[in-house]
């Protein structure tokens, strides 16, 4: 993040710990059945996720042209290519002749996609380009139309896509101010490391709300991430939909005296975005995660939430590895073991009818930023 945006940030969080106060603006109610309604799902699966850009990866998925990566949770089979000429596609994973996956599900980076079932083979920008004994399909022009596009779009290294076939008038997601935060933390210095998909007994929702608060750190992750953390602070902004949420560390007191032109805000915090409607990208003071949600489309108590690490692109060392891993068991320990347990209570909480709504505090403003967003795009 650059000084002149982190300098308001870090005196606003300043201020609040020297006078022992949580930063407060206002706090609002949402109602229970957001997260329980099957009819409230299909709204947000039929207005959120099938018609508008959803984030879908970033720009060190595709780290080189012939790069590839599959997403199967955003409606319909996808694989995003970087082609020849550097450019992203986004193409439904499904071949032209049978309707076979073209991409197994994962990463890899190859010259051209070929079908495994009768290796119908497409280059990168979709065209189809070969198929075995091509006289008994005398209809079939190659090189020709081959996969379905959909659109996409890659810009502050963020990649977009519109998980459907028949999307037109495509307006792409504005970021505001933040795209200055992603060119800042050197998107493109950092490359893939490790994945985790998981599927939750959970509302889509309550996983981005554990992240809009700090609230929780002092009782729930007492014993492990907590102490880290200034419990009960934080600042957090809205971008149109998207919102930006600063968790300081406890270590953000060294700064007071420290001149503000040389203020880092990096190693003294963490930073998630909500990138709308479905992504939280968190910027750790030295890698980057991502949680991409999927809700079930039938059940609104439960969801898949997708993982990646990200770490910056240098040449790894077995020092650097135990570092990672050491990183990876901490998040996924804290996150099974704490958020996502204790969320899993709320949905069954919210499912039972005891409560008509959430409350949401004025120190919990993220929240209410996200939820607001979220009203105003349901309609």
């Amino acid at each position: 993040m650059r000084n002149d945006t982190a300098q308001p940030i870090i005196e606003t969080l300043l201020d609040h710990l020297d006078r022992h106060q949580s930063w407060k603006t206002v706090g609002c109610t949402v109602p229970a059945s957001n997260y329980t309604d099957p009819e409230r799902l299909r709204l947000e699966r039929a207005r959120l996720f099938t018609t508008t850009p959803v984030l879908a990866a970033l720009t060190p998925d595709l780290p080189q042209p012939g790069s590839w990566v599959t997403r199967d949770r955003l409606g319909l089979p996808v694989v995003l290519t970087r082609d020849t000429e550097g450019q992203v596609h986004a193409f439904a994973n499904v071949c032209a002749h049978r309707g076979s996956q073209v991409a197994p599900d994962g990463r890899d980076c190859t010259r051209r996609l070929s079908c495994p079932y009768h290796a119908w083979t497409y280059e990168l920008d979709g065209t189809l380009v070969a198929l075995p004994d091509a006289v008994s399909f005398p209809d079939v022009a190659v090189p020709g139309p081959g996969l379905r596009e959909l659109p996409s779009h890659e810009a502050d290294g963020l990649i977009w896509v519109v998980p459907s076939l028949d999307a037109t008038d495509v307006v792409w997601p504005d970021v505001g101010a933040i795209a200055d935060d992603f060119v800042a933390f050197d998107l493109v210095g950092h490359r893939h490391w490790r994945s985790h998909r998981f599927d939750l007994a959970l509302n889509w929702k309550l996983v981005i709300d554990t992240f809009l608060e700090g609230y929780h750190f002092a009782s729930l992750h007492r014993n492990t991430v907590g102490p880290i953390f200034i419990p009960n602070l934080s600042q957090a902004e809205a971008f149109g939909p998207h919102v930006r949420h600063v968790i300081p560390r406890r270590t953000l007191a060294t700064l007071q005296g420290e001149p503000a032109e040389k203020w880092d805000i990096l190693p003294h915090s963490v930073i998630v975005y909500i990138l709308f409607p479905n992504t939280v990208f968190v910027m750790q003071s030295d890698h980057i995660e991502t949680w991409r949600l999927s809700p079930d489309p039938d059940d609104p108590g439960r969801s898949i939430c997708d993982l990646d690490f990200y770490v910056p692109d240098v040449e790894p060392t077995e020092s650097s590895e135990r570092h990672w891993e050491k990183n990876w068991k901490l998040t996924i320990d804290t996150v099974i073991g704490e958020d996502f347990f204790a969320m899993a209570g709320v949905q069954r909480g919210l499912a039972s009818g005891a409560i008509d709504e959430l409350r949401v505090g004025a120190n919990e403003t993220a929240m209410r930023l996200f939820h607001t967003a979220l009203d105003a795009a349901m309609g």
